[in-house]
């Protein structure tokens, strides 16, 4: 069965392709996307990487998108964009090929500016948890493993690696510019944080994300398990006196699932679920609105979800 394995051409990427080959692995698809966003040095990446691929016997897979385009069009980011647009492609290109897994070079000081960033936006003990060595990508009606398997690595061994083994690889100039905010935490917060508290604190950063992640789990396993015992075949969510008793961090979990899983609404948020969990508290409100014109209703010792009226 075929694998994907994203190649930008940088060192992360062509480090990632060279230890996936050294490592046995076979039927290796090399996907790029080229964002449009830099003229033509992207050009130049594309063609490097078809030769890499060509180099290894392998099937690669280019195209090109306009990244930029498509942020203005939807209102996002240059890097919210390019993010869903490589997502995107890596799902088709899956389905294309029967691959089931998708190889990503995401490396620990990728993980450390991660959480940090999501300390920045207020994120839940999984945002702190960072990202995971194994994770899904969710496109159409499939589903994907993402999987990160130098995530452990620092940027040094990365180095050490190309070094090793006399690897080429191109030079991304934007990675050097201050315009995205993942580069301003790399290029200043990071440095400027390891001369305040006079260590490498990436290490540290990344060492709260795995402790994070095994809390987050433990506590999603109780509400999990919770579950179960109080969803309704009509999709209600029965108020009992046990579900009450719970702790916030265990019900914010589960009313999650209920609203994200059973009822499939994908815009919840924060402010959604604690609206939702004030619901469960005496003199609690008895609706809540949410996003897409439906409404969570108290009754009859019961919450309910309702749908939009029509």
């Amino acid at each position: 069965m075929a694998s994907l394995v994203a190649v930008s051409g940088g060192r992360d990427s062509v480090a990632l392709l060279h230890w996936l080959i050294a490592q046995g692995h076979k039927n290796l698809v090399v996907c790029h996307l080229n964002h449009g966003l830099r003229g033509r040095e992207s050009g130049h990446d594309a063609a490097f990487v078809r030769r890499l691929a060509k180099k290894h016997g392998l099937i690669c897979e280019i195209r090109k998108a306009d990244a930029a385009a498509y942020g203005k069009i939807h209102r996002l980011s240059i890097e919210t964009a390019g993010r869903l647009l490589r997502r995107a492609f890596l799902g088709e290109m899956a389905l294309k090929h029967g691959a089931k897994e998708i190889y990503l070079a995401h490396h620990a000081d990728d993980q450390a500016e991660t959480i940090l960033a999501n300390i920045c936006r207020g994120t839940s003990l999984e945002g702190l948890s960072g990202m995971k060595m194994e994770s899904f990508l969710r496109y159409q009606r499939d589903h994907f493993i993402l999987n990160r398997p130098l995530l452990h690595w620092r940027r040094a061994d990365i180095d050490d690696y190309i070094r090793e083994h006399h690897l080429t690889f191109r030079e991304d100039s934007s990675n050097k510019t201050r315009g995205p905010r993942r580069n301003r935490l790399r290029l200043d917060v990071l440095p400027m944080l390891n001369q305040i508290f006079e260590r490498d604190v990436a290490p540290l950063i990344v060492r709260l994300g795995t402790l994070a992640e095994r809390d987050d789990f433990a506590l999603t396993v109780q509400a999990f398990d919770l579950f179960d015992t109080c969803i309704h075949d009509d999709g209600s969510l029965q108020m009992s006196k046990e579900l009450k008793k719970q702790q916030p961090a265990i019900l914010s979990r589960l009313l999650r699932r209920w609203l994200t899983v059973t009822h499939l609404l994908r815009s919840i948020g924060h402010t959604e679920i604690e609206l939702t969990l004030s619901m469960l508290q005496p003199g609690g409100p008895a609706k809540v609105n949410l996003p897409g014109g439906h409404h969570v209703r108290r009754k009859a010792g019961r919450l309910w979800v309702q749908p939009p009226a029509h």
